[in-house]
Order: C-alpha cells, then structure tokens, then sequence
C-alpha cells in the first residue's frame, strides 16, 4: 500500500512542527487542539448546503442536538450521526461539516448527537445519551424525515461504536433501525490486529492512542471492555442488525477491527458493503478537505448508505 499524498504532505507537516498526538496531555489539552484545528481549518462557504440547522434536547435531562433539514420535499430518512474523539473531545458543533454533507448528499435530515464525554462521564454515559437520542428522534419522527422506517445511524471511530452498540440495542428492542454506516470503527476493545502493530504510529491516530481511551472511557477493566455495549463486536447475535456499510483506511490500527466486524455480521446473515481505502489514514472520514481520495471514499460510502436507507 502506498499513503495518499495528500495525507502524506499533512502527517509530513506535523512532524515538522512537533506537533503534539491527538491524545497527549490531559483531556482539556485534547480538546483546546481539537477545536483549534478544526475552526482553524474551517472554510464555512464550503460546508454543503442545508434548509435549517436547529438545536433540540433528547428530554428534560438527555443529550443536546443539532438537527439539520436537507433542502427537499416530503417524507424524507432521519439519520442520527456520532461523532468521533475518542469518546473523550468532539461535539456536534467540530463536526458540523459532516452532518451537514451527509444531510445534503442523503437528502436525509441528520441529528447530531452531542453525547456526554469521558473522563467526566464515563462508560455508560455515551451508550445511554445514544439510546436517549434514538429514542428522541423516534418520537419526533413526524417533525423530523416523517417516515419511521428510514431511521439510519452512523457515526465514525468512536462515533461508530456508538452507532453499532445502539444499533443493536435497537435490534433486541424488536424496533430495529434501516441502516448503519461505520467508517473507521472500533468495535472490539480486548482484540489486537496485525494492523495495530503495522500502523502503530505515524499516522495521526496511533495504537498507543488506544490504551488512553480505554482508560479514560471505561477504566481499561477486562471485565468492562466484554461487555457487548463496550465492544459490540463480542454480542452472541448479530443477526437482528439493519444493513451496514463499513469502511475503513488501509493506514489505520483499527483497519481489521473494521474488516473482522464486517466478516461477523456477513456470518449472521447481514447485508454489508466493506470497503477498503488502503491510501488513507484514521479518521478520513471527517478529513476529506485533506485528500481528493478522502473526499471520493465519503462520496462512495454515502451513496452505498443512501442504498441502504431506500
């Protein structure tokens, strides 16, 4: 495999600064990066198009919201959208850019989930303002897309992992959701992959990264990362999920977290579209500004998920 050169003049010019990783320092340093990267890097005149973009709480007490409109008539798909971070820094409002091009290309209006953040709240607090977020757009599906069967999740990294847990949890509730897109997913904290040791580090998100968010999210317990709301990878029946699309980059540790994740749920007879973007790095999804070839992989793994929103 050989990296995409835009990803390569980017990690290039990391390096050359002696810029800090994503998850070093304390949880307030990761942030403040965060938000200076992404708002430094914003072009808003770029950001695809929408009708409306509102804010709404899931209950007296749940997550905060943001809920964009795509600019079309009728009854329409509702897909809630989880961002990355690590389960430690990110918000709906870094991300906007995202849930605005999945609302505009999916023609689909897009919740986007602002889920409580570890340390400060810990596993299971995400899993829990995920549910609540489901359980807010079901019951607000009239003002939202308008049809209760188009309810799609995605979400990327550890967005995806909420994707998938609440997938499943919907599945088991019998009020199972449409479809799921997972790009870059973890799904399996107690596996290690070739890809973790092959990709270990200089590639933006690196392995060691892997034990900071296992410790700020569930306190690396053994016991805990079992748990199939932790590690959905692990549930006994998959069989009950809607159909997927996963995708995953070719320089990421948790590239074969993606890929073991799709082959168990072919295994339990779910439709699922895998695809493999070997130039790229973790999280490409939310980087396409980066790379033409970041930008075509958000293209085809949107088309593929409006597929199986129909």
């Amino acid at each position: 495999m050989t990296l995409d050169s835009g990803f390569a003049g980017f990690l290039g010019m990391l390096r050359s600064v002696g810029a800090p990783g994503s998850f070093d320092g304390e949880p307030e340093e990761m942030r403040a990066r965060m938000t200076q990267a992404v708002e430094g890097g914003w072009d808003p005149a770029a950001f695809a198009p929408v009708a409306s973009d509102e804010e709404a709480v899931a209950g007296q007490e749940g997550p905060r919201l943001r809920v964009f409109r795509p600019e079309a008539e009728g009854p329409v798909p509702t897909v809630l959208y989880f961002h990355p971070g690590g389960f430690v820094m990110g918000s709906a409002h870094l991300m906007q850019d995202v849930a605005r091009r999945l609302s505009h290309e999916l023609s689909a209006v897009v919740v986007s989930v602002d889920y409580r953040l570890a340390p400060e709240n810990p596993f299971p607090a995400a899993v829990e303002d995920a549910w609540a977020a489901l359980g807010w757009a079901r019951a607000n599906i009239a003002a939202l897309g308008g049809d209760a069967d188009r309810i799609g999740l995605a979400g990327e990294s550890s967005g995806a992992n909420l994707a998938a847990v609440t997938a499943l949890r919907a599945a088991r509730s019998g009020e199972p959701v449409r479809a799921l897109l997972l790009a870059s997913p973890v799904t399996d904290f107690t596996a290690s992959y070739p890809s973790a040791d092959e990709n270990a580090s200089g590639y933006f998100f690196e392995a060691k990264d892997l034990t900071v968010i296992r410790g700020h999210y569930f306190g690396d317990d053994p016991e805990t990362a079992r748990d199939d709301r932790v590690s959905p990878a692990l549930a006994e029946d998959l069989g009950g999920m809607p159909r997927t699309v996963v995708g995953v980059a070719g320089f990421d540790p948790l590239r074969d977290d993606g890929v073991v994740f799709a082959g168990r749920l072919l295994q339990a007879g779910v439709p699922v579209a895998l695809r493999v973007h070997a130039g790229l790095i973790h999280p490409f999804f939310g980087m396409p500004g980066l790379s033409p070839a970041a930008d075509r992989a958000v293209t085809e793994l949107t088309e593929l998920f409006a597929a199986a929103l129909d």
